[in-house]
């Protein structure tokens, strides 16, 4: 994360408001102590979020007044009802549908992406398998 910090940093710059940027930095630190590889890519203001294998399982997007975060293929194999779930959880919130390929859900603040982290990582049991707690 740390490497990356100017990346992270740009993506900040462009965010709609302080309740947005808390938003990406609750998904990043989330990710980072489950223990998950993040990469921003700042010409396209996109978190990219992977397993200790590399695959790539979320994708955060910084569109205008939101982030898209994006469960991609290989969590959706990994657990086949996450997509059910994230459109019970989240009605009007979901693009996509589970046998999609991928589902994305629109994130407006700090808020929502705190409901989305305690979905995936519940009381530090991370749900999808990203791997133990990183101690301090």
């Amino acid at each position: 994360m740390y490497s990356q910090a100017e990346a992270h940093l740009t993506i900040l710059d462009h965010c709609a408001g302080r309740s947005l940027r808390r938003a990406y930095l609750v998904l990043l630190l989330a990710s980072e102590r489950a223990g998950l590889r993040c990469e921003a890519r700042q010409q396209v203001r996109e978190l990219v979020i992977r397993n200790d294998a590399g695959l790539q399982f979320l994708t955060v997007e910084l569109a205008g007044d939101a982030l898209m975060l994006s469960l991609c293929r290989p969590a959706l194999a990994e657990n086949p009802g996450l997509a059910g779930d994230a459109m019970e959880r989240f009605p009007g919130k979901v693009r996509g549908a589970p046998g999609a390929g991928e589902i994305t859900i629109r994130l407006g603040s700090e808020m929502d992406a705190e409901d989305v982290v305690d979905w995936l990582f519940p009381a530090g049991n991370f749900s999808l398998g990203y791997g133990a707690r990183k101690s301090a």
